[in-house]
Formats: C-alpha cells, sequence, structure tokens
C-alpha cells in the first residue's frame, strides 16, 4: 500500500500541562509552544511544506509555455507575453508572485527547533528539512526575481525593518541558500522520515540543480563566483550518480507508473492515492481540455535513429509528411507526442476498423513494437477519459471533417501527450493515480553533463556515465564526443559550442514538458530563442472539412501564431508588483522595469 507523503495533516493539539494556571497555556487553541516539543510535532508540522513540491497539472508547467517548446493551443491569444512583449508591471499581487508566506511557514518551524524537547540528531534533522523546503522557495524567488529580502526569522506584524525592508543582494541570497543546504546535507538523517521523504538524496538533488542554475547564471553574465555554484553541482552531482547508477527501462514509466518510489533513478516522487489523493493530468490530456502542444522547433530537436541530428542524418529525413517526420526518431518523440494515425471511427464509439491506407496505419504498428509500452499506454488509436477513440491524430482543433470528434485537440499538430495512459481512473476529476517525478537521477545525469562541461572536464567518460546511460532507451546508439564537430549538426546555434549543443539538446528532449526550459534559457542568456515563429507539422489543408481553421506558412507548416516581436533583455528578472512598491517605499523595481 504506498503511502502519500504530500497530504497536509493538522497540526497536533496536544497542550503541555504546567502547575501555575496563570502561566497555563490554552487548551483549546493552538500555540507555538504547545505544538513544537517533540520530533513528532515538527513532522506533522512540516508535512504541510510538501505542498509546494511539483505535482502533476491540467496542462504543462508555465516553464515549457513561455519558451521555445510549446504552443498554448486553447487560443491563439495565449501566445507568450515575452516573445510577443505583452509583460507589464502587475498591479496587485497574486498567485505566488512576490510571496514570503511559504518562507514564514517554515521560519515559525526554525525557529522553534532550540527549545523544543528534541535531542540533537533531531533537532539537526529538522532544521536541515525546514532549510530544504527555505532553500527550494528562495531559488524560485531568485530565479524570477534576482534581489529579494532575505528573512531569516518569523515575522510578526510589527517587525517594521523587515516588512518595510529592501531587497537582498542576488549574492548574498544565493551564498545563504547554498550554504543553508550544504548545512543540511551534512546534517540530515540519510533516509529522512523513512521511504519518499525529505532525506539526503533529496537535499543533494536541489543542489544538483540550483547550483546549476546560479553557476551558469553568473558565468554568462560575467560575474563573481560563478565556479563556486558550479562545484557544488559537480559535488552532489557526483554523489548522487553513486547511489542512483541506472535509470527505469522504460522512459513512458516514468510518467506512467503507478508506483515510483523505490524504482530506478527515482529520488523523491509525488504519490497519489486511490479515495485519497488523485490529480486531472491523465484525465484532461484525454479531453478537449488540454491546450498543449509542441512546437515544430522543439520536434526537431529529438535526433535521428542514427544519433544523428535532422540536418546531417543519413536515415533520409523529411519533414513533408508527418509520417515522414516520425519516422526512424529518439522514441523520446514518440511517448511525448502523439504520432500520426487514421482509423475508420466516427464519433463516440468504443470500436474502429483500420483503413487500407498503409501510411495511416503505420504509426499503429509501430508504436505496438516499442518495449515496454502495453496496451494501457501509449498504443494507437487513443482513446478519451471515456474509452472513445480518437479517429485521427493530428486532430485538429475545430475539426470541420464529418465524423470529425470534439476531443484531444490539436493546434500545431504535435499533441503532447506525455502523461496519456488507459490504466488509471479518468472517470471524474481528480481520481488519477499515476505518480509524478519530482526529482530523478536523468536531471542529475544532465546536470553533470552540463556542469563538468562548464568547468573544462567534459569527455567520453562523462558522457558514458550520463547521456550514454539515457540512450539505450531512446533506441540511439552511444554519444561519441570525438565525432561531434562544427558539421555535426548544421543548425545550431553558432554561438554554442558543438559539443555544448548536444548536451543542451540532450536536456532539452529528456526532461521535454517537465518545466524547465524557460530557466534554461534564461540562465543561458538566450532570450533571443523567443525571436523565431514557433511552427506545427506540414500538413493539407485539404485533408480536413472545409472551413477547419488551419493557417499554413510558405513552406506548408501550420502557423498558429503569427511572427514574434521578440524578447527584451528586461524579461530576464520579473518586476514586483506595484502594489508592493507602494506598500514599501525603500522597495526598489527591478531593473529596467521603473
Amino acid at each position: 500500500m504506498k503511502r502519500n507523503i504530500l497530504l497536509l495533516l493538522s497540526l497536533l493539539t496536544a497542550a503541555a500541562c504546567n502547575k501555575d494556571y496563570l502561566n497555563k497555556l490554552p487548551l483549546d487553541q493552538m500555540t507555538e509552544a504547545t505544538s513544537f516539543k517533540t520530533a513528532d510535532n515538527f513532522k506533522t508540522y512540516m508535512w504541510g511544506c510538501y505542498e509546494y513540491l511539483p505535482y502533476y497539472d491540467i496542462d504543462v508547467p508555465g516553464g515549457e509555455f513561455n519558451s521555445d517548446n510549446f504552443v498554448n493551443s486553447y487560443n491563439v491569444s495565449n501566445k507568450s507575453p515575452y516573445a510577443f512583449q505583452l509583460k507589464i508591471i502587475p498591479a496587485v499581487t497574486s498567485g505566488t508572485q512576490w510571496d514570503f508566506s511559504f518562507v514564514r511557514r517554515v521560519n515559525i518551524a526554525l525557529d522553534n527547533i532550540d527549545q523544543s524537547l528534541m535531542n540533537q540528531t533531531d533537532k539537526d534533522h529538522w532544521r536541515s528539512v525546514g532549510y530544504f523546503f527555505r532553500a527550494m522557495r528562495y531559488y524560485d524567488l531568485l530565479a524570477t526575481y534576482g534581489d529579494v529580502p532575505w528573512i531569516e526569522h518569523k515575522v510578526s506584524d510589527t517587525s517594521t525593518s523587515v516588512l518595510y525592508g529592501s531587497r537582498t543582494p542576488r549574492d548574498q541570497v544565493a551564498k545563504n541558500i547554498l550554504d543553508n543546504l550544504v548545512w543540511a546535507e551534512s546534517h540530515i538523517k540519510t533516509d529522512g522520515d523513512g521511504p519518499n521523504t525529505i532525506n539526503v538524496h533529496a537535499v543533494r538533488a536541489l543542489l544538483s540543480r540550483f547550483g546549476l542554475f546560479e553557476g551558469t547564471w553568473r558565468k554568462y553574465r560575467n560575474m563573481p563566483d560563478a565556479n563556486t555554484y558550479l562545484n557544488a553541482c559537480k559535488t552532489y552531482s557526483e554523489k548522487l550518480l553513486a547511489s542512483f547508477p541506472n535509470v527505469m527501462g522504460s522512459y513512458d514509466d516514468v510518467f506512467n507508473s503507478d508506483e515510483l518510489v523505490g524504482k530506478p533513478g527515482i529520488i523523491l516522487a509525488r504519490q497519489y492515492i486511490t479515495g485519497q489523493a488523485g490529480h486531472n493530468a491523465a484525465r484532461y490530456v484525454r479531453t478537449s481540455s488540454w491546450g498543449s502542444d509542441l512546437s515544430k522547433d522543439a520536434v526537431e530537436s529529438y535526433l535521428c535513429a542514427d544519433g544523428r541530428p535532422i540536418s546531417s542524418t543519413t536515415t533520409g529525413y523529411s519533414d513533408s509528411t508527418m509520417n515522414a517526420e516520425f519516422r526512424k526518431r529518439d522514441r523520446r518523440l514518440y511517448y511525448t507526442a502523439l504520432p500520426p494515425y487514421r482509423v475508420i471511427a466516427s464519433g463516440q464509439v468504443t470500436s474502429y476498423t483500420r483503413t487500407s491506407n498503409p501510411a495511416d496505419n503505420e504509426f499503429i504498428d509501430f508504436m505496438a513494437t516499442l518495449p515496454g509500452n502495453d496496451a494501457n499506454r501509449k498504443r494507437l488509436p487513443v482513446a478519451n477519459w471515456a474509452g472513445y477513440y480518437l479517429y485521427r491524430a493530428p486532430h485538429f482543433l475545430n475539426d470541420k471533417t464529418p465524423g470529425a470528434q470534439g476531443f484531444m485537440n490539436t493546434s500545431t499538430g504535435y499533441y503532447y501527450y506525455k502523461p496519456y495512459n488507459t490504466f488509471t481512473d479518468v472517470s471524474t476529476t481528480g481520481v488519477a493515480t499515476t505518480d509524478f517525478p519530482i526529482f530523478r537521477i536523468e536531471e542529475i545525469m544532465l546536470n553533470y553533463a552540463e556542469v563538468m562541461w562548464e568547468l573544462g572536464q567534459f569527455n567520453q567518460g562523462i558522457a558514458d556515465m550520463t547521456i550514454n546511460k539515457l540512450r539505450p532507451r531512446a533506441g540511439l546508439p552511444n554519444m561519441l564526443v570525438a565525432d561531434i564537430n562544427g558539421a555535426f549538426d548544421t543548425k545550431r546555434d553558432a554561438g554554442i559550442d558543438p559539443v555544448l549543443w548536444e548536451i543542451r539538446r540532450e536536456r532539452r528532449v529528456e526532461l521535454m514538458g517537465d518545466g524547465f526550459r524557460f530557466n534554461d534559457l534564461k540562465r543561458w542568456k538566450k532570450g533571443e530563442y523567443f525571436n523565431k515563429q514557433l511552427l506545427g507539422a506540414k500538413v493539407k489543408v485539404s485533408d480536413y472539412g472545409a472551413g477547419t481553421p488551419i493557417t499554413l506558412n510558405s513552406d506548408g507548416s501550420v502557423a498558429f501564431y503569427p511572427m514574434p516581436v521578440g524578447w527584451l533583455d528586461k524579461y530576464y528578472m520579473e518586476p514586483v508588483p506595484l502594489e508592493q512598491i507602494q506598500l514599501n517605499s525603500n522597495l526598489a523595481q527591478t531593473d529596467g522595469w521603473k
């Protein structure tokens, strides 16, 4: 029976007795003095902090929509505010913008550790857990705003020096995050509080992620101390690679398993349990409300089966049709973007008939041959939440073809279906129980490969212990570093070293849809990638019913979004909401947004 570590638990209400009734704390109320005594008290309180960890949503993370990877296909008006210069300073604070409530929540626990009844080992452990969560929140704030107020202790309503203080310089915030995590790594209980809890491996994973982010951010802006963070990424990535040497055999199983805990390469997962906690992703991907498409640029980033990019492959690559484009490619593409097919099925039906056209059946047959791809996962044709078969892919939004259906719509042709499977319950909302990978060794392998290049230490041996651990399940040959030169990919960014370009490609593909791309582009100082039009597949409008709203560009590719206006450098950091500036005269607006 799997354990859901991420359910929000209530605080314990037991109160301590005191013979002096004048000093007796209220028995019918929770107070810090009555709630923070034992290790169990802290454990119960900190369960609530697990809410902050990533989870399955009803769409891809915003870190993908705000990038060159994805198109928000609900409506053309949903285009990226960064690419089209639609970003404005928000008037009021909403969501997690400039929000420090989670920091306060953690600080309340941290400030009560020393006076608790716990032994020193437990005190160190719970301080470590608190440091982990606070560092995770500050990492997000740092990546968003740069300079942010560092709040070390809980803040009362009368703490004016903190409430109305200025922004702490990025250098100090980054140092505090690193220092807290390094301390936590050496003081947290190795196994945490049991399986799938914050433990030494989770802390190391965050150190790997943060070290790479801050180190490359600084390197590509000629800021001091870049190597301090890069070396932290190296050190803690190496420890994780020693502890998690293998990955799961199937890429699809990482995102479509009812139990991830204990599986190869899984460091921390959000668990879902029937009747207790479920998610919506597996249902929404099978409805008309998904709205997530890959861009052509993203699809083209996948290597061909010979291990070479589309610009130099010997496989006969062509994008003249989606069949040709998807043929002989990295298998991760087939588990991420719905391949093309067509069957005879009209309306709401639970059966279908194949057509006589071999092209319609090519990927129906091919998907059935992929290792580990059983009938409950990425078999074609796909079915909606009620089990009705989708008669064709791509299935364009507002398809006017006779017999067309109203679900699993695309606007670019590349329908994102990574969380699709047919074994988990999707009969209503919030019941799917496939687990979500929060930290997995694949990310750490990619962090390590990249950081070793940035430190001038990448070689074939590093490739073998990182990228080449991912290639077999993708159906690709190993990366051979000596073969990668300026002619390896003639379509690469000319300003990027050919080997680094391939390392970044592997990261992009492996983590496609996982929410990393926006921060990656920002830390690499590559906002210019927003300046290209995000196109879709090449299709014939005549294949769809008259009136189907499909716009093609001059080479026949779907053009859902127009040509972007272009990235502005001030977008690397977000503006502070105006109400915060008005409330605090000491709070400076982000550079470029004044």
